[in-house]
C-alpha cells in the first residue's frame, strides 16, 4: 500500500472504530422507530401527523424496518418527527487494514498453492515452509501493489 492509501485506511478505520460495539447489540424486536414512538407515548394517528405520512405508511414502515424493507427516506421522515436523528454506517467485521491482509493473503495463497501444484506435478516441489515464505512475500506486495485483479480471488 502507498503512504497515502495506508493514512486512508487508518484514518476510516478510527472512524468507524467507535461504531464496533454497535454491531454486537440487536435493534429492538419491533424496530426502534416503533418502541421510541411507543415510549414517547405517541400513538399511529399523531406520527402519521407528525410525518406527514398515512396511518397505513406508519404501521408499514415500522414493519419493514423489522424486515430491513423500509426506506431510508420513510425511516428518515419517522426519525425527525420523533425528533431523533438517523444514523447509518457500514461497520467493518475486523478493521479495513485486517480485511486487505487476509484478502492479499488468500489470494496469495491460491497463486502460490496453484504454483506449487504445477511444480510438485513436475517433480520440483518446493518444501513447506518456503512455500510459507513465498506465500508471505507475495502477499506483502499484492498488498502494495492492490492491482484492479486484488479483489478478483
Amino acid at each position: 500500500m502507498g503512504k497515502l492509501d495506508d493514512l486512508r485506511i487508518h484514518q476510516l478505520d478510527r472512524t468507524l472504530e467507535p461504531f464496533e460495539p454497535l454491531r454486537h447489540r440487536p435493534p429492538p424486536a419491533i424496530g426502534w422507530a416503533k418502541t421510541i414512538r411507543e415510549a414517547l407515548g405517541i400513538s399511529v394517528r399523531q406520527m402519521s401527523r407528525r410525518a406527514g405520512l398515512s396511518r397505513t405508511s406508519i404501521t408499514s414502515a415500522e414493519a419493514g424496518e423489522t424486515k430491513g424493507t423500509v426506506q431510508f427516506e420513510t425511516l428518515r421522515r419517522l426519525a425527525d418527527a420523533l425528533q431523533c436523528d438517523l444514523v447509518y454506517a457500514l461497520v467493518p467485521r475486523t478493521s479495513l487494514a485486517q480485511t486487505l491482509r487476509g484478502q492479499a493473503e488468500r489470494k496469495a495463497a491460491l497463486l502460490v498453492g496453484g504454483v506449487a501444484d504445477s511444480m510438485e506435478l513436475e517433480a520440483q516441489g518446493v518444501e513447506g515452509a518456503a512455500t510459507q515464505r513465498q506465500v508471505k512475500d507475495l502477499a506483502e506486495q499484492l498488498l502494495r501493489d492492490r492491482g484492479r485483479d486484488f479483489w478478483d480471488v
